[in-house]
């Protein structure tokens, strides 16, 4: 005969919602479970069934939730599962930046739309580089390394364990200065490629005075960067895959970082 008492049943409870809590903040911050399609509901449901799942192999030590020690262990857990989520998030970004670089190059920057990914106002090129990059996430099955990452956590950052060290948090900011450096490498052929179509169409304007730089620069840079970003797309997917291959190394170097390791 199984009894339970109300301490024991109140342990398990506890057990279950600090899971829930990791799961929950990288739910929270990582791209695909972010997005605004999906409700904070359906977020809460997904972190609570794969806690059901996971509840059974983890151990987590006593503790009282209400006490100082709870508030600590609560704290740390929404940061690691903060950290996994938005390093991965990194990668959107790098490819969000160097979207709003190749459209105002292009002459599209006025052109936004509702990003549904983000639920803010976008360029429509932003919002095809976002798109593309999700499908190419998707393709290379980078929910399940997520999620894969968030279950390797839990051995490597036990629930209830040391306090993390303070080099996951530089590593984070490190991990940064990838957004900037991966939009360059993204973007660049464009930006290059269009930055000599103004010139041309400014030597044009100084040799043909009477020539409407609106009427005719306008469309030109437009259209030739349509083709352009036509003739670029298999070199910015391999630039893209390569990226997420990066960001998830640096995700679990993000998380090793969190053992002083």
């Amino acid at each position: 005969m199984i009894v339970l008492e109300d301490t024991t049943l109140f342990q398990h409870l506890a057990a279950f919602f600090l899971l829930t809590v990791r799961l929950s903040a990288m739910f929270v911050a990582a791209p695909f479970f972010s997005a605004s399609a999906l409700t904070v509901p359906m977020r809460v449901a997904f972190a609570m069934c794969f806690a059901i799942v996971a509840v059974s192999g983890i151990q987590v030590p006593p503790f009282d939730l209400f006490s100082v020690k709870g508030i600590i262990l609560v704290a740390q857990e929404i940061i690691i599962g903060t950290a996994i989520g938005l390093t991965v998030q990194l990668a959107f970004a790098a490819v969000s930046m160097a979207g709003e670089q190749i459209a105002f190059s292009m002459g599209l920057g006025f052109a936004s739309m509702v990003d549904p990914q983000t639920g803010s106002q976008s360029p429509v090129i932003t919002q095809f580089m976002s798109v593309m990059l999700l499908l190419i996430f998707l393709v290379l099955e980078g929910h399940h390394i997520l999620l894969r990452h968030i279950v390797a956590s839990y051995s490597v950052l036990p629930v209830g364990g040391d306090f993390l060290d303070p080099k996951m948090f530089l590593d984070i900011v490190r991990a940064a200065s990838l957004v900037f450096s991966a939009a360059f490498v993204i973007g660049l052929p464009l930006i290059a490629a269009l930055f000599f179509v103004n010139i041309i169409i400014g030597l044009l304007t100084r040799v043909a005075p009477q020539m409407n730089i609106f009427s005719v620069g306008f469309p030109l840079t437009i259209f030739v960067g349509m083709v352009l970003l036509a003739v670029a797309l298999p070199s910015m997917s391999r630039s893209i895959a390569s990226l997420l291959g990066v960001i998830s190394q640096v995700t679990r170097d993000v998380i090793l970082a969190g053992t002083g390791r």
